[in-house]
């Protein structure tokens, strides 16, 4: 089963840039990378949208990362086109 990691990670996060570009948002690639990497270290990528991105910004705020209510909704938005690859990539988010 495929894992959400390595280079199929990057080419998800290059993919997300593309789609958040297209609707007018700037979300930086790393930012991009930081969420989806975070997501993971700290295990939540199996949960539902809202619990996962209150996590994510949980472990930015741990990290001294000053959120503004724009990168919330960035990291939303980032989850929700995460969602979107792992179904075109036939990958279940439980698998990912």
């Amino acid at each position: 089963m495929r894992k959400l990691e390595g280079p199929l990670l990057e080419e998800c996060a290059s993919w997300i840039w593309e789609q958040v570009q297209e609707e007018g948002m700037f979300v930086p690639g790393e930012l991009i990378e930081l969420i989806l990497l975070t997501e993971r270290e700290i295990g939540l990528q199996s949960q539902e949208l809202p619990v996962i991105a209150a996590g994510v910004v949980a472990a930015f705020r741990g990290q001294s990362h000053n959120l503004s209510n724009t990168d919330e909704q960035a990291i939303g938005v980032v989850l929700a086109w995460e969602d979107e690859f792992l179904g075109i990539a036939g990958i279940s988010r439980e698998a990912s």
